[in-house]
């Protein structure tokens, strides 16, 4: 099983090699690669943080952006991109750019939300594409209120609506980022709407024609669909459902075939596997699945787990809270087999950790936030090309708006 990368961007479509921790740049392809993502990194009380140099790039002020939510993307040259999730002045919601070139400094907003039908609520993780377009899910606006795909030019001009949802068959609400085909079509699902009302996932060509490609019904096969997609070489999507599955509704991952057939490959208990996962979705070479699932009542405070190809789950991490509290954002994966991740709360200050899971299962927090450096990441992170991580932490800071940080081996 081979997987298509998430984006064209360069860094983000690395293939990492087993014989070191950079990426090699002539592995570099969106139609064949092992997927890399970021884990949610914890703190282990039984065991000690490692030597990591934190350094915060940007604090946000509410006029450039307030609260960023999302996952960055990365550039080849290095220049980060990102979203923030204010809504009115002060706190205004930007799309915004972090280049090499000004990685401590000003920010430059390249579009700043306001009430207009035009994202509205522009939180998603941002696609880049090989032109430098931007692409992002706007969960509640376009012309009906229920979401549109939309596409910001390298020029900075007012976004081009690809598509609106009309919150019927279609679907509503958009609410995990996108991605795209070797052809340009455009790829996600919506929280609801669809002919069950319980989410889609849908297609999107360049021209702006939406397809449908699965409506869940909320029962066995899942409903409510979180985190983006992945789609391997053979063109079948791998993805979540936060419920659905059973009668406790914890949800599943599921296969979505090229022809429009699911398969579930786990439906989750709310046990010991952990449930409602809402987290993106990564694959190795072997085409083996990790991700995490989120704090829930009556059960565990969230788990890092792996799943095979035929569907056999293992949990690779369980934590306790004192090692970190509510994996939100998935995971991303080194040449050797490492997971890098953060959580949203817990670590030796209750705000959140960055942590390393090895690939033989012992988990190091490489940062404890304190609140003056950020303050409950949930955006999870991205790799440069020399092995730096880059992530959000959604408050905290100078202003308590949240920061843009990178953190050095």
């Amino acid at each position: 099983m081979h997987f298509r990368n998430l984006t064209t961007d360069p860094i983000n479509s690395y293939m990492f090699v087993a014989s070191g921790s950079k990426p090699s740049s002539v592995l570099r392809t969106p139609l064949l690669l092992a997927m890399v993502v970021v884990l949610a990194v914890v703190w282990a009380a039984t065991c000690p943080a490692v030597a990591q140099t934190l350094t915060v790039l940007h604090n946000f002020t509410g006029n450039d952006g307030a609260y960023p939510f999302s996952r960055l993307t990365i550039d080849g040259q290095g220049n980060l991109y990102g979203t923030t999730g204010g809504t009115l002045p002060p706190t205004y919601g930007t799309i915004f750019e972090l280049s090499r070139s000004n990685l401590i400094g000003n920010l430059l907003v390249l579009l700043r939300r306001t009430p207009t039908g035009i994202c509205d609520f522009c939180v998603d993780n941002l696609l880049r594409d090989a032109q430098g377009n931007l692409y992002v899910s706007d969960a509640i606006g376009g012309n009906f209120g229920n979401g549109a795909v939309l596409k910001l030019t390298p020029a900075g001009l007012m976004p081009i609506v690809l598509y609106s949802f009309t919150g019927g068959a279609d679907g509503q609400y958009p609410n995990d980022g996108l991605i795209s085909d070797a052809e340009g079509n455009l790829y996600g699902t919506t929280g609801l709407g669809g002919a069950f009302g319980k989410g889609v996932v849908f297609k999107i060509t360049p021209s702006g024609t939406e397809t449908v490609l699965y409506s869940f019904t909320g029962g066995s096969d899942g409903g409510e669909p979180w985190g983006r997609l992945l789609q391997d070489s053979q063109g079948n999507f791998y993805g979540a459902t936060y419920v659905g599955g059973g009668e406790l509704s914890f949800g599943v991952l599921f296969e979505l075939s090229a022809s429009g057939v699911e398969t579930v490959l786990h439906t989750f208990t709310g046990g010991s596997d952990g449930g409602h996962p809402n987290g993106d979705l990564i694959a190795d070479a072997a085409g083996n699945l990790y991700g995490t699932t989120p704090s829930i009542p009556r059960s565990v405070h969230g788990v890092v787990f792996k799943i095979t190809q035929q569907g056999v789950l293992t949990v690779l991490h369980t934590f306790t809270g004192s090692d970190g509290f509510d994996p939100r954002s998935g995971l991303i994966m080194d040449a050797l087999g490492n997971l890098y991740g953060t959580t949203w709360s817990g670590g030796s200050s209750g705000n959140g950790v960055v942590y390393e899971l090895s690939a033989n299962g012992t988990l190091t927090v490489l940062h404890s936030f304190s609140g003056p450096e950020g303050e409950l990441p949930a955006g999870g992170l991205v790799f440069d090309a020399s092995g730096n991580l880059y992530g959000t932490a959604a408050y905290g800071g100078t202003s308590n708006y949240g920061v843009v940080f990178k953190l050095t081996p």
